[in-house]
């Protein structure tokens, strides 16, 4: 079971935001409902992310790296195990816009799911959007 934790905003009149942002492993539900509660009372913002598909592929391997990179887009997508399938997604987005993560999870011979961010700024996200579907993965 899974927990995320993440510090509370920033209030106007604060110019630091203490907190804690990582993951707890617990094996009990009963565990699971007492951390939380704890947490909460610590005024932590907390999910449960225990049935998370996407968590349970990438983020729980994750921990570290830089927190709130500007203009960054999470993307999954299931790339084909075939020869020429990274340089097609290399095609599509690169070098328009930076590639910040690239997490990749092998599922057997047929396929990969691939957590990916990419940095898109606002007045961009249409074409990326339809740069993702035109791609096919």
């Amino acid at each position: 079971m899974l927990l995320q934790s993440v510090p509370p905003a920033k209030s106007s009149s604060s110019t630091s935001a203490c907190g804690w942002r990582g993951r707890v492993g617990l094996h009990t539900v009963s565990e699971l409902v007492a951390m939380q509660q704890r947490m909460t009372a610590s005024i932590l913002t907390t999910y449960n992310l225990t049935e998370n598909d996407l968590v349970k592929d990438h983020l729980r391997y994750l921990m570290g790296g830089r927190l709130n990179l500007q203009n960054e887009v999470l993307c999954r997508f299931v790339f084909p195990e075939r020869p020429g399938a990274l340089m097609k997604f290399l095609g599509t987005f690169s070098p328009r816009w930076n590639i910040s993560l690239f997490h990749f999870r092998g599922q057997g011979e047929t396929s990969a799911n691939v957590l990916v961010g990419i940095q898109v700024v606002p007045s961009e996200i249409e074409e990326f959007q339809q740069r993702t579907v035109n791609l096919g993965y």
